[in-house]
């Protein structure tokens, strides 16, 4: 008897417990993740390994990078170079 008291005293304690605690909020995206310099690996349990490809060379982000100056959007086009460029818009 002493041990189904228990059990049932037990199972009240985990449930007023859970019903207090806080859900987790998804982890935002680094801002690496949207940026053309970045190489992004996607592991099979979720993980990523982001490496910076600015200025040339292969840089590994071990930190989830909230603000860069070089950051670049991968879905905007490419600024013109310095210099003159041909005006694709323009009438023939």
């Amino acid at each position: 008897m002493p041990t189904i008291l228990f059990v049932i005293l037990f199972r009240l304690v985990v449930t007023a417990v859970s019903a207090f605690r806080k859900p987790r909020t998804a982890k935002p995206n680094p801002l690496c993740v949207e940026c053309s310099f970045a190489h992004v690996q996607y592991g099979a349990c979720g993980r990523r390994a982001i490496s910076c490809t600015f200025g040339g060379g292969v840089r590994v982000m071990k930190i989830d990078v909230l603000y860069c100056t070089d950051f670049a959007p991968r879905n905007v086009p490419a600024r013109p170079a310095i210099g003159f460029v041909p005006n694709i818009l323009a009438a023939d």
